[in-house]
């Protein structure tokens, strides 16, 4: 039994939208997505991005709005986008603007979608970073996103990034978040019962049990409960969580032999030093299994409270989109 997974670690308004998505537990893929234009959804999955593109103005709540406010919308080309709560399901809390003038003169050209990437992770995780008083989790369930000014708007003049969180899967969809980043344990985890996809043998977005998965999640920990005197090592986190997760596990499924019966191996997450410094606490058990070479999880379907079917080969690849969904978050 693998003895931890670690979570890795005013004119027409046109807009583009930036985001890096944060690591889904354990074997997770980080993708880092640049979003052109405005997204466009499935009909299925009104407000998460689908990785096509539309090309719809975005209306000026988009840039007025404050640090502290939230924004959602459903229509396919964002085209509602409106403040709502954050307290409501929403795709994106405004966390602050930075201005570039100071970096870009009034002819500097246009960036590129790399450059737009990189300014992105260097101004943007500093507007945060201050909006979360030095508490935001960098490999938490929050990923760093921004509203910035289309190539138009640009050549007028504007400099501003609007950054934001929101809460990507590995393809780049999001899902709704409830309530502020502030006020809540940032921790990257999942409720018991949840199942996240499978892409090769690389965990992917959440999916029904039912469905081709890599992981089921077992169970949610608070680490505060067991270590109370500071950051535990990770060792002792994998002493702990050995013994804890196979507990858990065993009241989830039905019994203390039901997953090894069937097949499924338990595992779990780690916490990092720095996540647990800005406050985070949790972490998930999984259930899984490890493909024979090493490379990654094998696919299964079906819950371990049922019957279970498990592959040997990888699953099939997915089709990722080259800029993947848009704002929208995981579904908690």
């Amino acid at each position: 039994m693998p003895s931890s997974t670690r979570s890795s670690r005013r004119k027409r308004r046109n807009t583009t939208i930036v985001m890096v998505a944060a690591a889904v537990g354990a074997l997770a893929i980080l993708v880092a997505s640049l979003l052109l234009n405005w997204p466009t959804s499935d009909s299925d999955n009104a407000g998460s991005g689908s990785g096509t593109f539309g090309s719809a103005p975005a209306p000026d709540v988009a840039f007025e709005a404050k640090a502290g406010e939230c924004l959602t919308w459903s229509e396919s080309d964002a085209s509602d986008i409106r403040k709502v709560t954050c307290a409501e399901p929403h795709l994106f809390e405004v966390t602050g603007p930075f201005d570039l003038k100071a970096e870009f003169p009034p002819q500097a050209p246009y960036p590129s979608a790399e450059h737009w990437q990189r300014l992105k992770e260097e101004r943007c995780i500093e507007v945060t970073d201050q909006y979360l008083q030095g508490e935001f989790d960098p490999n938490g369930r929050f990923s760093i996103g921004a509203f910035t000014p289309s190539k138009e708007n640009w050549e007028d003049g504007d400099r501003t990034l609007h950054c934001g969180l929101q809460q990507p899967g590995p393809s780049g969809k999001l899902y709704p978040v409830e309530g502020a980043a502030g006020e809540m344990d940032q921790s990257n985890v999942y409720p018991a019962g949840r199942c996240l996809g499978i892409s090769g043998s690389q965990v992917w977005d959440p999916v029904a049990c039912s469905q081709q998965h890599a992981v089921e999640i077992s169970a949610v920990v608070n680490l505060s409960e067991e270590f109370t005197e500071g950051y535990p090592s990770e060792d002792d986190q994998d002493t702990f969580l050995a013994t804890k997760c196979e507990e858990l596990t065993a009241g989830y499924a039905g019994g203390p032999e039901v997953a090894e019966d069937k097949g499924l191996i338990v595992f779990w997450d780690t916490m990092p030093e720095e996540s647990w410094n800005v406050g985070s606490r949790l972490v998930n058990c999984k259930l899984g299994v490890p493909l024979p070479d090493g490379s990654g999880l094998a696919p299964v379907t079906g819950s371990v409270k049922n019957q279970v079917k498990i592959g040997k080969q990888p699953a099939g690849e997915r089709t990722t989109p080259t800029q993947p969904g848009a704002p929208a978050t995981r579904p908690r």
